[in-house]
């Protein structure tokens, strides 16, 4: 079983927002990988990606830290980003004198919602810039109408009461949000197109979080890995990645769910982070 070490990166309100820190032992490449986690910015955990997959990278030489976030709609994706750039911040402030590293040269690495506010990360003029990007099923932007209808898909699944939905908000900021707990939240955004609303965003202001096909031409290196039967994020979003980023690579799967590397047992999920070291290596 893998241990990494806690730190705390920043305080929101009354919410300690913390990193876990895994060090590679052998082939060390002095680059670390700094990963958020998915859950349409609802629910998730910052220790939600499987230990195999974070072993691979410590196997091949990458550091690897992976970042709470405060999670809607308790928080509002403003200050949901805001603390995203503080968590990149601390590692640049502290890469050496905490974490114990040679090197700030980092990766950034999301999964679904993560690999959203990875792409946002990458193209902020107040950040300093990744080598790499990762994007597992991810979007670039909130102006897509999929993502602002209702989903056929969550259709299917039973009504989730708004009155239930209104008694699950919390009155605090939280960054913890075990599936079992919250998922009926993101079910709920998804069911009835206003999963925006749950983020705080308005028809007004969902440009502003979102990224243009100029400014992904901007972005470093990219990774892209994408389920064809993607049910949540349409599998045209990672086309569109692919073909608007200049250096990327597009790694598709068929007849799996969105989530498709969530066991890591599964031979195209194994094969989808084979490639992506291999990638890594030669890129």
């Amino acid at each position: 079983m893998l241990h990494g070490k806690d730190y705390t990166y920043t305080h929101f309100h009354s919410l300690e927002l913390k990193a876990t820190f895994y060090s590679a032992q052998s082939n060390v490449k002095d680059k670390t990988i700094l990963y958020f986690h998915g859950g349409g910015l609802i629910y998730g955990q910052r220790n939600d990606l499987p230990e195999p997959y974070i072993q691979t990278f410590l196997d091949n030489g990458y550091h690897f830290l992976t970042f709470d976030y405060p999670l809607a709609p308790e928080t509002p994706l403003v200050d949901i980003y805001s603390q995203s750039k503080k968590g990149l911040l601390w590692f640049m402030d502290h890469y050496k004198k905490t974490l114990g590293i040679e090197s700030n040269d980092f990766i950034l690495f999301g999964r679904s919602a993560g690999a959203y506010l990875t792409l946002l990360l990458s193209y902020d003029k107040e950040l300093p810039k990744p080598e790499k990007i990762i994007s597992f099923y991810g979007y670039p932007s909130l102006m897509t109408p999929s993502l602002s209808t209702k989903n056929t898909f969550y259709q299917k699944y039973p009504a989730v009461p708004e009155m239930l939905v209104k008694k699950m908000i919390g009155s605090t900021p939280l960054a913890d949000g075990p599936l079992q707990t919250r998922y009926a939240l993101y079910l709920y955004g998804r069911q009835t197109g206003r999963w925006l609303d749950l983020l705080g965003i308005s028809s007004e202001n969902k440009g502003v979080f979102s990224l243009t096909e100029e400014n992904l031409a901007e972005l470093p290196p990219t990774f892209i890995a994408h389920s064809h039967d993607d049910q949540d994020v349409p599998y045209t979003i990672g086309e569109q990645l692919h073909a608007a980023i200049p250096y990327s690579y597009f790694y598709s799967v068929s007849n799996l769910e969105h989530d498709f590397d969530r066991d890591p047992t599964v031979p195209q999920a194994k094969e989808a982070y084979q490639k992506m070291i291999d990638w890594l290596l030669l890129n």
